[in-house]
Protein backbone atom coordinates (compact mmCIF):
# COMPACT_ATOMS: atom_id res chain seq x y z
CA UNK A 1 0.00 0.00 0.00
CA UNK A 2 1.31 3.38 -1.35
CA UNK A 3 0.66 4.43 2.45
CA UNK A 4 2.32 1.86 4.50
CA UNK A 5 4.85 -0.13 2.40
CA UNK A 6 7.37 -0.89 5.70
CA UNK A 7 6.69 -2.21 9.20
CA UNK A 8 3.88 -4.73 10.88
CA UNK A 9 0.53 -4.44 10.22
CA UNK A 10 -1.19 -5.94 13.09
CA UNK A 11 -4.83 -7.08 13.48
CA UNK A 12 -5.71 -7.84 17.21
CA UNK A 13 -8.75 -10.66 16.56
CA UNK A 14 -11.09 -13.10 18.17
CA UNK A 15 -9.28 -15.85 19.82
CA UNK A 16 -6.38 -14.97 17.47
CA UNK A 17 -3.55 -11.65 17.15
CA UNK A 18 -1.96 -11.52 13.78
CA UNK A 19 0.95 -9.84 12.35
CA UNK A 20 1.92 -9.06 8.90
CA UNK A 21 5.41 -7.57 7.91
CA UNK A 22 5.99 -5.68 4.37
CA UNK A 23 9.53 -4.95 2.96
CA UNK A 24 9.03 -2.11 0.07
CA UNK A 25 5.05 -3.09 -0.28
CA UNK A 26 5.84 -7.34 0.27
CA UNK A 27 4.71 -9.78 2.43
CA UNK A 28 8.29 -10.68 4.03
CA UNK A 29 6.68 -12.52 7.27
CA UNK A 30 3.30 -13.48 9.35
CA UNK A 31 2.72 -14.18 12.61
CA UNK A 32 -0.41 -15.44 14.74
CA UNK A 33 -0.37 -15.51 18.44
CA UNK A 34 -3.54 -17.65 19.59
CA UNK A 35 -5.30 -17.12 23.07
CA UNK A 36 -4.64 -20.92 24.62
CA UNK A 37 -3.43 -20.42 27.70
CA UNK A 38 0.56 -21.34 27.14
CA UNK A 39 3.02 -19.77 28.70
CA UNK A 40 5.04 -17.72 26.53
CA UNK A 41 8.88 -17.73 25.70
CA UNK A 42 10.36 -15.02 28.14
CA UNK A 43 7.94 -15.45 30.94
CA UNK A 44 9.33 -16.27 34.15
CA UNK A 45 7.52 -17.95 36.59
CA UNK A 46 7.41 -19.95 40.05
CA UNK A 47 6.66 -23.63 39.03
CA UNK A 48 6.68 -26.83 41.37
CA UNK A 49 9.46 -29.67 40.35
CA UNK A 50 7.39 -32.72 40.03
CA UNK A 51 9.64 -35.34 38.16
CA UNK A 52 13.02 -36.58 37.50
CA UNK A 53 13.46 -36.65 33.57
CA UNK A 54 17.14 -37.08 33.07
CA UNK A 55 19.03 -37.55 36.64
CA UNK A 56 20.85 -35.00 37.50
CA UNK A 57 20.20 -33.30 33.93
CA UNK A 58 16.70 -32.43 33.78
CA UNK A 59 13.08 -32.75 35.12
CA UNK A 60 9.67 -31.99 34.30
CA UNK A 61 8.22 -28.83 36.26
CA UNK A 62 4.23 -28.21 36.85
CA UNK A 63 3.22 -24.53 36.35
CA UNK A 64 0.05 -22.64 38.59
CA UNK A 65 -2.09 -23.72 35.63
CA UNK A 66 -1.17 -27.16 35.34
CA UNK A 67 0.55 -26.74 32.59
CA UNK A 68 4.19 -29.02 32.19
CA UNK A 69 7.29 -27.93 31.01
CA UNK A 70 10.49 -29.53 30.62
CA UNK A 71 13.54 -27.78 32.98
CA UNK A 72 17.21 -28.15 32.01
CA UNK A 73 19.63 -28.04 33.33
CA UNK A 74 18.64 -28.93 36.75
CA UNK A 75 20.24 -27.48 39.97
CA UNK A 76 22.00 -30.01 42.23
CA UNK A 77 20.03 -30.11 45.36
CA UNK A 78 16.53 -29.59 44.19
CA UNK A 79 13.87 -32.26 45.25
CA UNK A 80 10.63 -33.19 43.94
CA UNK A 81 7.89 -31.40 44.88
CA UNK A 82 10.03 -28.34 45.85
CA UNK A 83 9.13 -24.48 44.30
CA UNK A 84 11.83 -22.92 41.73
CA UNK A 85 11.30 -19.83 40.05
CA UNK A 86 12.28 -20.21 35.57
CA UNK A 87 12.04 -18.67 32.59
CA UNK A 88 10.56 -20.13 29.73
CA UNK A 89 12.67 -20.39 26.92
CA UNK A 90 10.26 -22.14 24.28
CA UNK A 91 6.82 -22.25 24.74
CA UNK A 92 4.86 -25.60 24.11
CA UNK A 93 3.94 -26.49 20.69
CA UNK A 94 0.90 -28.72 19.31
CA UNK A 95 2.03 -31.56 16.89
CA UNK A 96 -0.03 -32.40 14.15
CA UNK A 97 -2.45 -35.24 15.42
CA UNK A 98 -3.15 -32.78 18.43
CA UNK A 99 0.42 -34.37 20.77
CA UNK A 100 1.60 -32.06 22.80
CA UNK A 101 5.03 -31.03 23.21
CA UNK A 102 5.83 -29.47 26.35
CA UNK A 103 7.24 -25.63 27.12
CA UNK A 104 11.26 -25.62 27.52
CA UNK A 105 12.11 -23.56 31.01
CA UNK A 106 15.43 -22.86 33.09
CA UNK A 107 16.21 -21.70 36.03
CA UNK A 108 16.01 -18.13 36.33
CA UNK A 109 18.65 -15.85 37.49
CA UNK A 110 18.81 -14.77 41.06
CA UNK A 111 17.19 -11.50 40.88
CA UNK A 112 14.66 -12.46 38.22
CA UNK A 113 10.77 -10.55 38.60
CA UNK A 114 7.63 -12.98 37.85
CA UNK A 115 6.16 -11.79 34.41
CA UNK A 116 3.90 -12.96 31.71
CA UNK A 117 6.43 -12.67 28.87
CA UNK A 118 5.93 -10.39 25.88
CA UNK A 119 3.35 -10.76 23.80
CA UNK A 120 3.05 -10.18 19.95
CA UNK A 121 1.85 -6.87 19.71
CA UNK A 122 5.16 -5.99 22.94
CA UNK A 123 7.44 -8.07 20.31
CA UNK A 124 6.66 -6.17 17.14
CA UNK A 125 7.27 -2.46 19.42
CA UNK A 126 10.23 -4.04 20.39
CA UNK A 127 11.24 -4.97 16.48
CA UNK A 128 11.57 -0.97 15.86
CA UNK A 129 9.45 -1.39 13.41
CA UNK A 130 6.57 0.86 12.67
CA UNK A 131 3.53 -0.34 13.72
CA UNK A 132 0.23 -0.13 11.67
CA UNK A 133 -3.16 -1.66 13.83
CA UNK A 134 -6.28 -2.49 11.78
CA UNK A 135 -9.47 -2.71 12.77
CA UNK A 136 -12.69 -4.98 11.88
CA UNK A 137 -14.43 -2.19 9.84
CA UNK A 138 -11.03 -0.81 8.59
CA UNK A 139 -9.97 -2.03 4.71
CA UNK A 140 -8.60 -5.59 4.28
CA UNK A 141 -5.03 -4.80 3.90
CA UNK A 142 -4.29 -8.47 5.05
CA UNK A 143 -5.60 -10.07 2.17
CA UNK A 144 -5.05 -7.07 -0.08
CA UNK A 145 -1.16 -7.84 0.84
CA UNK A 146 -1.26 -11.80 0.04
CA UNK A 147 -2.35 -12.88 3.98
CA UNK A 148 -4.35 -15.75 3.04
CA UNK A 149 -2.46 -17.35 0.26
CA UNK A 150 0.45 -16.89 2.86
CA UNK A 151 -1.24 -18.55 5.67
CA UNK A 152 -2.96 -21.50 2.45
CA UNK A 153 1.18 -22.18 2.20
CA UNK A 154 1.26 -22.64 6.08
CA UNK A 155 -1.47 -24.98 6.13
CA UNK A 156 -0.54 -27.16 2.76
CA UNK A 157 3.20 -26.87 3.62
CA UNK A 158 3.62 -26.48 -0.43
CA UNK A 159 4.95 -23.40 -1.95
CA UNK A 160 5.35 -23.28 -5.71
CA UNK A 161 7.87 -20.72 -7.33
CA UNK A 162 8.69 -20.36 -11.05
CA UNK A 163 10.52 -23.71 -12.24
CA UNK A 164 9.52 -26.39 -9.03
CA UNK A 165 8.14 -26.09 -5.36
CA UNK A 166 9.00 -26.34 -2.20
CA UNK A 167 7.41 -29.71 -0.14
CA UNK A 168 7.83 -28.77 3.77
CA UNK A 169 7.27 -31.74 6.16
CA UNK A 170 6.46 -31.60 9.94
CA UNK A 171 8.97 -34.40 12.19
CA UNK A 172 9.18 -34.32 15.99
CA UNK A 173 13.20 -34.07 15.46
CA UNK A 174 13.11 -31.32 12.66
CA UNK A 175 10.94 -29.34 9.79
CA UNK A 176 12.28 -30.97 6.43
CA UNK A 177 12.47 -29.01 3.11
CA UNK A 178 12.12 -31.09 -0.25
CA UNK A 179 13.08 -29.64 -3.59
CA UNK A 180 11.37 -30.65 -6.64
CA UNK A 181 10.68 -29.78 -10.21
CA UNK A 182 11.50 -30.01 -13.71
CA UNK A 183 14.66 -27.63 -14.28
CA UNK A 184 18.46 -28.97 -14.56
CA UNK A 185 19.55 -29.58 -11.32
CA UNK A 186 21.99 -26.92 -10.57
CA UNK A 187 19.08 -24.09 -11.98
CA UNK A 188 16.28 -25.52 -9.84
CA UNK A 189 18.61 -25.37 -6.48
CA UNK A 190 19.92 -22.23 -6.98
CA UNK A 191 16.18 -21.02 -7.31
CA UNK A 192 14.90 -23.10 -4.67
CA UNK A 193 17.77 -21.45 -2.16
CA UNK A 194 16.49 -17.78 -2.30
CA UNK A 195 12.64 -19.14 -2.07
CA UNK A 196 13.34 -21.98 1.27
CA UNK A 197 15.67 -18.52 2.86
CA UNK A 198 12.39 -16.32 2.42
CA UNK A 199 10.19 -19.82 4.01
CA UNK A 200 11.82 -19.66 7.18
CA UNK A 201 11.61 -16.04 7.37
CA UNK A 202 7.73 -16.04 6.08
CA UNK A 203 6.47 -18.54 8.59
CA UNK A 204 9.13 -18.10 11.19
CA UNK A 205 10.96 -21.57 11.33
CA UNK A 206 13.22 -22.01 13.47
CA UNK A 207 15.09 -25.19 15.39
CA UNK A 208 16.21 -28.30 13.38
CA UNK A 209 15.82 -27.53 9.59
CA UNK A 210 16.96 -30.40 6.77
CA UNK A 211 16.72 -29.54 3.80
CA UNK A 212 17.12 -31.78 0.08
CA UNK A 213 18.25 -30.24 -2.54
CA UNK A 214 18.83 -31.77 -6.12
CA UNK A 215 22.02 -33.88 -5.85
CA UNK A 216 24.61 -31.64 -7.10
CA UNK A 217 28.22 -33.33 -7.73
CA UNK A 218 30.50 -29.78 -8.45
CA UNK A 219 31.17 -28.64 -5.09
CA UNK A 220 31.46 -25.06 -7.10
CA UNK A 221 27.63 -25.76 -7.54
CA UNK A 222 27.15 -26.36 -3.97
CA UNK A 223 29.29 -23.67 -3.30
CA UNK A 224 26.69 -20.94 -5.35
CA UNK A 225 23.52 -22.11 -3.88
CA UNK A 226 24.51 -21.85 -0.30
CA UNK A 227 26.05 -18.35 -1.25
CA UNK A 228 22.30 -17.35 -2.27
CA UNK A 229 20.93 -18.58 0.27
CA UNK A 230 23.36 -17.17 2.83
CA UNK A 231 22.37 -14.03 0.71
CA UNK A 232 18.33 -14.00 1.34
CA UNK A 233 18.29 -15.39 4.92
CA UNK A 234 18.00 -12.93 7.82
CA UNK A 235 17.88 -15.50 10.76
CA UNK A 236 20.83 -15.68 12.60
CA UNK A 237 21.35 -19.39 12.57
CA UNK A 238 24.13 -21.71 11.44
CA UNK A 239 24.12 -24.54 8.60
CA UNK A 240 26.59 -27.07 7.18
CA UNK A 241 27.41 -26.91 3.60
CA UNK A 242 25.41 -29.26 0.88
CA UNK A 243 26.91 -32.51 0.58
CA UNK A 244 27.24 -34.93 -2.15
CA UNK A 245 23.68 -36.24 -1.82
CA UNK A 246 22.32 -32.61 -1.81
CA UNK A 247 21.55 -32.53 2.04
CA UNK A 248 21.82 -29.41 3.96
CA UNK A 249 20.77 -29.08 8.12
CA UNK A 250 20.51 -25.31 8.92
CA UNK A 251 19.86 -24.63 13.29
CA UNK A 252 18.71 -21.81 14.94
CA UNK A 253 17.40 -20.60 18.45
CA UNK A 254 13.81 -22.07 18.36
CA UNK A 255 11.35 -19.39 20.82
CA UNK A 256 7.49 -20.87 19.80
CA UNK A 257 5.87 -22.84 16.94
CA UNK A 258 6.67 -22.21 13.90
CA UNK A 259 3.39 -21.10 11.10
CA UNK A 260 3.65 -24.26 9.89
CA UNK A 261 3.42 -25.77 13.25
CA UNK A 262 0.16 -23.59 14.14
CA UNK A 263 -1.71 -23.84 11.31
CA UNK A 264 -1.21 -27.66 10.82
CA UNK A 265 -1.92 -28.37 14.53
CA UNK A 266 -5.66 -28.46 14.03
CA UNK A 267 -7.56 -27.59 10.82
CA UNK A 268 -11.30 -26.91 13.12
CA UNK A 269 -9.86 -24.17 15.07
CA UNK A 270 -8.07 -22.79 11.86
CA UNK A 271 -11.67 -23.14 10.17
CA UNK A 272 -13.26 -21.33 13.58
CA UNK A 273 -10.80 -18.30 13.55
CA UNK A 274 -10.80 -17.64 9.98
CA UNK A 275 -14.94 -17.64 10.13
CA UNK A 276 -14.81 -15.33 13.02
CA UNK A 277 -12.72 -12.91 11.36
CA UNK A 278 -14.94 -12.68 8.51
CA UNK A 279 -18.32 -12.51 10.55
CA UNK A 280 -16.88 -9.59 12.33
CA UNK A 281 -15.98 -8.18 8.99
CA UNK A 282 -19.72 -8.20 7.48
CA UNK A 283 -20.99 -5.10 7.10
CA UNK A 284 -24.54 -6.72 7.96
CA UNK A 285 -26.62 -5.90 10.50
CA UNK A 286 -29.51 -7.81 12.87
CA UNK A 287 -28.84 -11.18 13.95
CA UNK A 288 -26.28 -13.53 12.00
CA UNK A 289 -25.58 -17.24 11.89
CA UNK A 290 -22.90 -19.39 11.11
CA UNK A 291 -23.35 -23.43 10.06
CA UNK A 292 -20.31 -25.06 10.24
CA UNK A 293 -19.08 -28.23 10.37
CA UNK A 294 -19.79 -29.47 14.10
CA UNK A 295 -15.91 -29.95 14.88
CA UNK A 296 -15.95 -26.02 14.07
CA UNK A 297 -18.86 -25.30 15.99
CA UNK A 298 -17.22 -27.29 18.76
CA UNK A 299 -13.86 -24.94 18.59
CA UNK A 300 -16.25 -21.48 18.77
CA UNK A 301 -16.32 -20.97 22.42
CA UNK A 302 -18.81 -19.39 24.18
CA UNK A 303 -16.46 -16.25 25.17
CA UNK A 304 -15.58 -16.07 21.88
CA UNK A 305 -19.02 -15.80 20.52
CA UNK A 306 -19.95 -12.85 23.31
CA UNK A 307 -16.95 -11.33 22.23
CA UNK A 308 -17.93 -10.93 18.88
CA UNK A 309 -21.28 -10.11 19.56
CA UNK A 310 -20.03 -7.52 21.77
CA UNK A 311 -17.81 -6.28 19.23
CA UNK A 312 -20.44 -5.64 16.75
CA UNK A 313 -23.29 -4.94 18.36
CA UNK A 314 -25.79 -8.02 17.11
CA UNK A 315 -26.59 -11.87 18.34
CA UNK A 316 -24.97 -14.76 16.82
CA UNK A 317 -25.95 -18.58 16.75
CA UNK A 318 -24.34 -21.64 15.29
CA UNK A 319 -26.14 -24.43 13.53
CA UNK A 320 -23.71 -27.51 12.94
CA UNK A 321 -24.24 -29.18 9.74
CA UNK A 322 -22.59 -32.45 9.30
CA UNK A 323 -23.24 -31.99 5.12
CA UNK A 324 -20.46 -29.28 5.44
CA UNK A 325 -17.09 -30.00 4.84
CA UNK A 326 -14.97 -28.51 7.90
CA UNK A 327 -13.34 -25.46 5.90
CA UNK A 328 -16.77 -24.60 4.56
CA UNK A 329 -18.67 -23.03 7.11
CA UNK A 330 -20.84 -19.87 5.99
CA UNK A 331 -22.61 -16.87 7.51
CA UNK A 332 -25.93 -15.68 7.07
Amino acid sequence: MADFANGWLYEAGIGENRALRLENDELVQVRVERADGSAKAGAVVDVKFTQQWVAGKSGIVTLADGQEALLQPLPKGLTEGSTIRVEIVRAAMAERGGQAKRAKARPAEPDSVLCDGPDLLAELEASGLPIKQLHAHDQDMFAQQGWHEAIEQAEIGKIDFEGGSLLISLAPAMTVIDVDGPLPPFELAKRAAKEIAQALIRFEITGNVGVDFPTLQAKAERAAVTAIFDEHMSINCERTAINGFGFMQIVSRKLRPSMLEIMQANRSVNAALKLLRQAERDRGTGAMRLEVHPAVANKLAPEALELWAKRTGRAISVEPRGDIPIDGGSIG
